[in-house]
C-alpha cells in the first residue's frame, strides 16, 4: 500500500469557517490601523508645511544660544607641541 505524500489538510465547515474568521480578523486589524494612519499623516502634513514655511519666511524663529554673537570664539593659550620621543629623554634623570 503506498504511503501518502506531502501534507494534507482536512478541515470540516467549523475549521474552515475559524480560518476565515481569523483571516477577517486580521484584516479588520491591517485597515483600522492604515485608516488611523492616513488620518494622522492627513492632519500632519499640513502642519509639517506650516512649520517650514514660518521657517523659511522668519528666520529669526530659529533657536540660537543666547550669547550668540556671530564671531567665533577663540580660546587663547599656551601650546607646545609634544614629542613622544622628547618625553622620553625628558622623564630621565
Amino acid at each position: 500500500m503506498p504511503q501518502p505524500t506531502g501534507f494534507q489538510l482536512r478541515l470540516g465547515w467549523s475549521g474552515w469557517l475559524a480560518l476565515l474568521v481569523a483571516f477577517g480578523c486580521v484584516l479588520a486589524v491591517a485597515a483600522a490601523v492604515a485608516v488611523f494612519l492616513l488620518a494622522v499623516f492627513i492632519v500632519m502634513l499640513p502642519v509639517a508645511l506650516i512649520v517650514a514655511l514660518l521657517y523659511y519666511f522668519f528666520p529669526g524663529l530659529r533657536h540660537r544660544s543666547p550669547d550668540w554673537k556671530g564671531e567665533p570664539e577663540i580660546i587663547e593659550g599656551n601650546y607646545r607641541v609634544i614629542v613622544p620621543r622628547q618625553l622620553e629623554r625628558e622623564d630621565e634623570p
